[in-house]
């Protein structure tokens, strides 16, 4: 019999996937079920009931998804994804259930975006464009635009996505200063950047601060009043890594009062429900919001989905796990 396995995404659309095990030769030996379903909405029982794997877009797995999901026999949770917060692996190691990821499969697009965002804060451009919706034509209005060259770049961590941004900022002309607590300066050097010995001395000394942590309890709200009131007054902040790094409303204090000068964020805390994002931060006039697209282009999806299939196929085969968490 085929292996069945729940093909859970946002579209639905198999597709791609099935092309990948057609090309493997597992086409005919695992039976993929796709499913459409709303950003941030998991898998009923009755949809897991007699699959082996599941394959999941945007889908939390919190300890109750994981019990259902166990006595359905579901031995694999391969998550479309390289964080894993969504998911209780607490409770999925105590059931046995496996979980993969992707990791590293949208780096490079990230990285990008969060160059991007810099740049666009730099030069003002979204907010310029703002100003001409608003019928202000006005060059000068609003802060003076600034070159990169010289400028302190501050990233926050140094995974795989700070790693692919620092030659990109370094390329712009910025110095580039780390504070990643597990890197050595001598590691940090090799990449031609500078170690900065506590996030305080991170933020008091960068004119951009680029966030690339994940989103665990030592990380939660990492920037607030606090961390805002270190920084220079003339500093960008961007955020592509988790929403709830950052304390919003602190956020929105400090773009209001001058603390800061800008920000270009990417991910909120309710990016998978939109009618409770933060408006006020949402709406200011000196802050550039992308909706959680810095992950995307053709590339990436094609990673991400090659990712996934390559744990089911494993799987199946009996060979160990990759990107197994």
């Amino acid at each position: 019999m085929a292996h069945k396995v729940l093909y859970y995404t946002i579209k639905g659309d198999k597709s791609k996937a099935q092309r990948i095990l057609d090309e493997w030769g597992l086409g005919s030996e695992i039976e993929l079920v796709g499913v459409a379903h709303p950003t941030g909405v998991s898998p009923t029982p009755e949809l897991m009931a007699g699959c082996e794997s599941i394959v999941g877009e945007n889908a939390p797995m919190r300890a109750e998804q994981l019990r259902a999901a166990h006595e359905a026999g579901v031995r694999l949770y391969a998550s479309l994804s390289i964080g894993t917060n969504h998911i209780d692996l607490d409770e999925a190691r105590r059931l046995g259930i496996a979980v993969t990821t992707c990791p590293g499969y949208c780096s490079r697009d990230v990285a990008l975006h969060a160059v991007a965002l810099m740049l666009d804060l730099m030069r003002r451009v979204s907010i310029s464009h703002r100003q001409v919706l608003d019928g202000i034509w006005a060059p000068r209005e609003g802060y003076m635009p600034v070159r990169p060259d010289g400028l302190t770049c501050g990233l926050v961590f140094f995974g795989g996505i700070a790693r692919e941004v620092a030659p990109l900022a370094q390329a712009l002309g910025m110095r580039v200063l780390v504070w990643a607590p597990t890197k050595s300066a001598e590691e940090l050097a090799a990449a031609g950047c500078a170690k900065a010995e506590s996030l305080d001395e991170l933020l008091a000394a960068s004119d951009v601060v680029s966030l690339h942590c994940p989103l665990i309890p030592q990380t939660e709200r990492l920037i607030g009043a606090r961390e805002l009131a270190l920084m220079k007054p003339t500093a960008f902040l961007v955020n592509t890594a988790r929403g709830a790094v950052v304390d919003e409303d602190a956020l929105v204090d400090a773009l209001d009062n001058g603390t800061i000068c800008a920000a270009g964020i990417d991910v909120m805390v309710h990016d998978h429900e939109p009618e409770l994002l933060n408006q006020r931060l949402l709406r200011h006039p000196q802050c550039v919001v992308t909706p959680h697209t810095a992950y995307v282009s053709e590339p990436a999806d094609d990673a991400l989905r090659r990712m996934g299939m390559e744990a089911v196929a494993a799987l199946v085969r009996g060979e160990p796990l990759p990107y197994l968490v």
